[in-house]
């Protein structure tokens, strides 16, 4: 008798759209977002400092390397048109969770001056855990702050850029 692996019912799937599609989809909404980062990033006033690392830097390496990935997801995609792999779609309880992270990270974007990095980052990494699913407290707490320390530190120490 073979041997059959069963599977976890998977609660978000409820229907599926083919992989090349949903990648050519991604792919062409990625390079419409990297065109608005574009724009935006354009408009950030160049200040004088001593570092390379100025406040459009990081900015301009991400928009180059997700532009360069997104015409790579393109290029796959329209290479394997034919394809018949699908794609399961979300069900409606992942979508109110990946709107809620949304509205987290425009919150996150709203506070970050009035607020400061630390408590803006700190607030919004917590709730962005919960919100994934994590429950153990000390998850909640300690990953966010050591890790939002961390990078603070590389920030404001290693690459000599102020954070409000």
């Amino acid at each position: 008798m073979p041997r059959q692996f069963i599977t976890p019912a998977r609660e978000e799937s409820v229907s599926t759209v083919s992989e090349s599609r949903s990648s050519l989809y991604i792919g062409g909404g990625l390079l419409l977002f990297c065109g608005f980062a574009a724009w935006r990033t354009a408009l950030v006033k160049a200040q004088s400092t001593n570092t390379v690392a100025g406040p459009s830097f990081l900015p301009w390496i991400m928009i180059g390397l997700i532009s360069v990935l997104s015409v790579a997801l393109i290029v796959r995609s329209l290479k394997h048109r034919n394809d018949k792999a699908g794609v399961s779609m979300p069900d409606r309880k992942l979508l109110l969770r990946m709107g809620m992270f949304t509205i987290l990270l425009v919150a996150y974007a709203a506070a970050f001056m009035p607020l400061g990095y630390l408590p803006s980052t700190l607030i919004t990494f917590c709730i962005g855990l919960y919100l994934v699913g994590e429950r153990r407290p000390v998850a909640l707490i300690a990953f966010p702050v050591l890790t939002t320390g961390i990078i603070y530190l590389g920030f404001t120490n290693f690459l000599k850029v102020w954070l409000p």
